[in-house]
């Protein structure tokens, strides 16, 4: 790893380096930060340009396993150590970087508040679909009783 590219990371550079870490977006970074989402952008662009990274993940990596190495008596920004592994969020980074395409879950819910979640979700739908097929009963049934016919040629185009 290149000390001299990662030493050349300004400072908000970093900030927003360790928040993606985390597995923030730019618009919670910016608000973290109290910055806009275009200046997180361009401060994680800048970020992958000075440490040749593709992707912003790759560069928070190469950030933490930098800081972990070299640290001078402060812990990183959202990053605590547990042994010799650096945590986030209290699961190992050992345990992403096995997996590179799977993405960390943001949200804390185990698997019983997720079912709940979907079934949740699912007879919202069904209550809604179900509203509206009763809204339109509601309507045909006004028409019927004002003997509307939406047939009839001054109904038609």
């Amino acid at each position: 790893m290149d000390d001299l590219a990662l030493s050349r990371l300004n400072h908000r550079q970093r900030e927003c380096l360790r928040l993606v870490y985390r597995n923030l977006e730019a618009k919670e970074i910016a608000r973290e930060l109290g910055l806009s989402p275009h200046t997180v952008v361009e401060h994680l662009r800048d970020a992958r340009r000075v440490l040749g990274a593709s992707r912003s993940m790759h560069a928070a990596r190469m950030l933490v396993e930098y800081e972990r190495d070299n640290r001078i008596g402060y812990e990183p920004v959202g990053v605590t150590r547990q042994g010799n592994i650096a945590m986030v969020s209290d699961v190992p980074a050992a345990a992403y970087d096995a997996a590179p395409g799977i993405r960390r879950n943001r949200y804390n819910l185990n698997y019983l508040e997720r079912l709940g979640l979907i079934v949740g979700i699912a007879v919202g739908v069904i209550a809604l679909t179900g509203s509206l097929a009763m809204g339109a009963h509601v309507v045909s049934q006004v028409l019927v009783s004002h003997k509307i016919d939406l047939s009839d040629s001054a109904y038609r185009r």
